[in-house]
């Protein structure tokens, strides 16, 4: 468009568009900061700062302008002193957002499909503090494996199974489809594809003007198409080699587990959902380790005080390798992992026969190989 328009176009085509106007109406402000209001994408590295304005010390009204109206995309209030923030959808010209600077997770906001992405939040936050106290529990017992500790592996089964759902409904239900997509995309690693897959085609047709779920749509079916060279899938392919330190520096290779069944477990300490799975993954060790089976646990940390602490904390007593570079670890590209909790499922001969087994799925599948 720069290219095209000339000066007077340009004008014309600045002015015409009209920008949403953010709000913030702050009670009680004590501090002298700068206020960001920055544009969120899911496959995005780094927001885009729209604008920014510095609050005064009494400053109780300010505004800063966003770009043109759009119910998918999010944008974010953020405070420079402070790890609070705001998430927002720019679904209306005008959006007030009113708070206490004394209670900033406390806030109203006036448009509609900010008030619905604050209720995702709001139950989602809920769900998770559900699964950390009964996380809590599980981690109380230590080693011991009675029958308390399985009644309480159960029903963390099913408080994650009951957050999948959750995060499933608001995509289905939601009439913003910022908020569908938001919505999708948490749940992505969380639930099953026979579950997530239908709603995804919903929403693509509920929603047919929204390019950012039709693109969120076509690259997971870009990537499940693509032949192995370019990407696709991994099943049924030899497993990349894995030759990893444990955090005593020990060297292990996925090939010196050969002629067993092997569970490769991509996760890491930092990772919610991942500390989530992790009872699941445990009861599945307990009920499997006699029967020619291991796990490899392969995590993504950056911090090794932080692993050994997770390791230690969820109970998770078998193999772990890592090279603690976080997303730049070799294992990323070699597994093709565009997110964790993520696993693979290799066979006595090397090859991938299952990925991405959750919850009742993991243990199906290996009650099915390991008879």
């Amino acid at each position: 468009m720069l290219a095209a328009c000339s000066a007077m176009l340009l004008i014309s085509c600045t002015t015409k568009e009209k920008k949403v106007h953010v709000e913030l109406k702050i009670k009680g402000n004590t501090e002298k900061q700068f206020l960001y209001l920055d544009q969120l994408e899911i496959d995005a590295v780094s927001p885009i700062v729209l604008d920014s304005i510095e609050l005064k010390t009494g400053d109780n009204d300010v505004k800063l302008k966003g770009a043109a109206k759009d119910p998918e995309a999010i944008y974010r209030l953020r405070f420079s002193s402070k790890n609070n923030y705001f998430l927002l959808i720019p679904d209306e010209d005008e959006i007030l957002v009113e708070v206490d600077h004394s209670k900033l997770n406390d806030y109203a906001v006036s448009s509609n499909g900010s008030k619905d992405l604050k209720d995702l939040f709001t139950g989602f936050n809920q769900k998770l503090e559900d699964l950390d106290s009964l996380r809590n529990k599980i981690e109380a017992k230590g080693q011991v494996m009675d029958s308390a500790r399985v009644v309480l592996e159960q029903d963390f089964a099913k408080a994650a199974e009951a957050t999948g759902t959750f995060l499933l409904d608001k995509a289905s239900t939601t009439s913003t489809p910022a908020v569908a997509l938001y919505a999708l995309a948490i749940s992505k690693n969380n639930v099953q594809a026979d579950k997530f897959n239908p709603v995804l085609d919903a929403l693509v047709k509920r929603f047919p003007e929204a390019k950012r779920i039709k693109k969120f749509a076509d690259d997971l079916k870009k990537a499940a198409a693509a032949p192995a060279a370019e990407g696709g899938d991994l099943i049924g392919q030899e497993a990349p080699e894995i030759n990893l330190p444990t955090p005593e520096g020990k060297m292990i290779s996925l090939k010196s587990l050969r002629g067993k069944y092997v569970l490769v477990d991509f996760w890491a300490s930092w990772c919610k959902p991942c500390r989530m799975e992790n009872p699941n993954v445990v009861a599945a060790y307990q009920q499997f380790k006699d029967k020619n089976f291991v796990i490899l646990g392969v995590s993504l940390d950056k911090d090794k005080a932080d692993w050994v602490k997770a390791i230690k904390d969820d109970n998770l007593s078998w193999m772990h390798v890592s090279d603690l570079k976080y997303w730049d670890s070799e294992v990323v590209p070699a597994y093709r992992i565009e997110g964790i909790p993520f696993n693979v499922l290799v066979d006595p001969n090397g090859k991938i026969i299952a990925k991405e087994l959750r919850g009742e799925a993991l243990a199906a599948k290996l009650a099915e190989v390991l008879k």
